[in-house]
């Protein structure tokens, strides 16, 4: 039940519905870390960045992707460090990810 849920979260919070009944995009869900979110929008503004929020609203920050520092938002230095770990891991397929849905 609970990957249910999780997909089905994903699935709502990724779109908007038009009065039209036009469906479109407006995150894609990039990640996670334990209880973050690495996300970013579609149609966003520059600088190239990603959002790193939790479910509960604790955490909203967003992060550089030039070199993952932080833009704007209050989050701890561990779940920094677990952040830029993920960067590291995954800044191609972040890059990627901007250049083909994110820019226009």
């Amino acid at each position: 039940m609970k990957k249910l849920e999780f997909y089905l979260l994903k699935v709502l919070n990724q779109t908007q519905v038009l009065p039209d009944g036009t469906v479109y995009e407006i995150k894609q869900l990039l990640g996670n870390i334990d209880s973050l979110k690495i996300e970013m929008y579609f149609n966003d503004h520059n600088p190239p960045h990603f959002h790193v929020k939790t479910n509960c609203g604790t955490i909203d920050a967003t992060f550089k992707l030039e070199d993952c520092s932080l833009i704007k938002g209050q989050i701890g230095s561990k779940d920094v460090k677990r952040v830029e770990y993920f960067y590291e891991q995954n800044k191609t397929e972040l890059w990627g990810f901007w250049n083909d849905k994110v820019v226009k």
